[in-house]
């Protein structure tokens, strides 16, 4: 049991010599006076203690002192009790204090984290503010289509909706035949281009034209020019049509070759390293 105190031992008990924090508390653990900062002395929030509890507005009852030499929140305190009233028997012992439930309590904000929060806050409100707007306009725009809509429901003969869906109805069945028409010729169009571009391939130039070899010494299959640009045919179209345009136009091994490497030196490499 921790002994209890009377007003008139403050003074005899050597708090100053040991402490230099103090605050007064309730005896449920509340805050009456809180612990004095770096800026106030000890013995000045010592004597504000002591008359706060001389004051006639402080009631009797048990009050906490609460000690320390670190301002640091997680310092633990030695704590005094005091009871004031009528002179209690010696030896009686301090009562139980529930301490009280832990509140909330925030760090003290910098100055730099003070301004941020409040840009933070202006801006918050700017945005508000905004989109506040953008309702107000997205309502009176709902309004107005309201409006635009009974218009034209009022104005509107009998029978406009239906006759408006019969002439879609009519729209898309002239249209679907036409359509499949369309690709119908566009499909034949491109097999027509297939097999002109075949056939340009497959004919051989006037004149002394890009040759393949005639003698295979090592007796092994060489890759013709024509195998080379057949390879293109279905990964690359276009590199398949421009070289198969080189080849018709070309009027011997060497042209086709040097036309080869100024359209991509790359497959003029190709080529080359095929013969």
């Amino acid at each position: 049991m921790s002994k209890v105190y009377s007003i008139q031992d403050l003074n005899a008990l050597p708090l100053l010599e040991q402490y230099n924090y103090f605050g007064l508390f309730d005896q449920g653990g509340g805050v009456i006076i809180p612990f004095n900062s770096n800026k106030v002395p000890g013995s000045t929030r010592l004597r504000e203690i002591e008359k706060r509890l001389l004051s006639a507005g402080c009631l009797d009852g048990y009050y906490i002192i609460k000690c320390k030499n670190s301002p640091g929140v997680k310092v633990v305190s030695d704590n005094f009790t005091f009871y004031k009233g009528e002179k209690l028997s010696e030896g009686t012992p301090a009562p139980i204090i529930q301490a009280a439930p832990q509140q909330f309590s925030p760090e003290v904000l910098s100055y730099e984290s003070a301004l941020k929060l409040q840009v933070e806050v202006e801006r918050l409100k700017l945005e508000n503010t905004n989109l506040r707007r953008q309702v107000s306009d997205l309502e009176t725009e709902l309004t107005n289509l309201e409006t635009e809509k009974e218009t034209l429901s009022e104005n509107a003969a009998p029978g406009m909706w239906e006759n408006a869906k019969s002439f879609l109805s009519e729209l898309v069945q002239m249209g679907a035949p036409l359509l499949d028409k369309h690709f119908e010729l566009k499909e034949k169009q491109l097999s027509l281009r297939a097999m002109e571009l075949q056939g340009r391939i497959n004919m051989r130039p006037q004149g002394p034209g890009p040759q393949a070899p005639q003698s295979n010494p090592t007796g092994q299959h060489k890759i013709t020019f024509e195998d080379q640009i057949m390879s293109y045919k279905e990964e690359d179209p276009d590199t398949y049509e421009s070289l198969a345009n080189i080849y018709n136009s070309a009027t011997s091994q060497e042209d086709f070759l040097k036309n080869v490497k100024l359209f991509d030196p790359e497959i003029f490499k190709i080529f080359t390293n095929g013969k």
